[in-house]
């Protein structure tokens, strides 16, 4: 399965779109104007809370994102190291198993590993706003991944913002 994440033109919490290739809607990522740990909602088009996304406040040498469910559980640790060669991610916490993400120097390209097989691949589009294409299976829960990509773009946005 194929998802496009789109931030959309205008939005002030840094709002998103989620389709498929097709163009249909799947989910919906609400963010908030006023918040600095970069909080966004991900939710389904009729507005259920699938998952909240946000960074860690106080950070030394580990950038860190959380993925926590509607039930209030966190279920993922995105973290970064900040001294590192590679954009590499390691997802902790997820009753997955061994996650990680790791992209080219550059960060445009990522893959998804679980327990050291590729599931999956994250490309980021160069435009006006940010845009990544999702490609992972079908029978996996694609707003989970959505949510993986959404932490790991709320840590970019920091660093990007703190050394400006």
């Amino acid at each position: 399965m194929d998802i496009i994440i789109r931030n959309k033109w205008v939005s002030l919490g840094g709002s998103s779109v989620v389709k498929d290739l097709k163009g249909n809607d799947l989910l919906k990522v609400k963010g908030r104007i006023f918040t600095f740990t970069r909080k966004k909602f991900l939710k389904t088009m009729d507005g259920k809370l699938l998952y909240v996304i946000r960074n860690k406040f106080w950070r030394l040498f580990v950038r860190r994102a959380y993925v926590i469910d509607s039930n209030n559980e966190k279920v993922a640790t995105v973290r970064r190291k900040i001294f590192s060669l590679h954009d590499r991610y390691f997802i902790e916490n997820s009753k997955l198993g061994n996650l990680e993400i790791m992209g080219n120097i550059l960060g445009y390209d990522y893959q998804i590993t679980l327990n050291g097989n590729v599931i999956g691949h994250v490309a980021r589009r160069i435009s006006l706003r940010d845009s990544f294409v999702l490609s992972i299976a079908d029978n996996v829960d694609y707003a989970f991944y959505t949510a993986l990509v959404i932490a790991i773009d709320n840590i970019t946005d920091a660093i990007r913002n703190d050394s400006n």
